[in-house]
């Protein structure tokens, strides 16, 4: 029963182990996205930054009439 008992134990470890280092790859894994997401929200900032400086102000429909009225 002790061998049992002893085989069963060095089972578990192994799993509780497997388990570590899938955790710690899923961890990496979202580490990195944070970053990109990060870096895409900067991003993102940025060109609407580049865009509203470049834009005039909208005026009425009176204002924009064609040439020919």
């Amino acid at each position: 029963m002790n061998e049992e008992l002893e085989r069963r134990l060095i089972e578990l470890e192994t799993r509780s182990e497997e388990r570590r280092e899938d955790v710690s790859r899923l961890e990496r894994f979202v580490e990195a996205y944070e970053q990109r997401i990060t870096a895409l929200e900067s991003e993102i900032r940025l060109m609407r930054a580049t865009m509203t400086e470049g834009m005039e102000p909208m005026g009425t429909a009176d204002q924009e009439r064609p040439p020919h009225y």
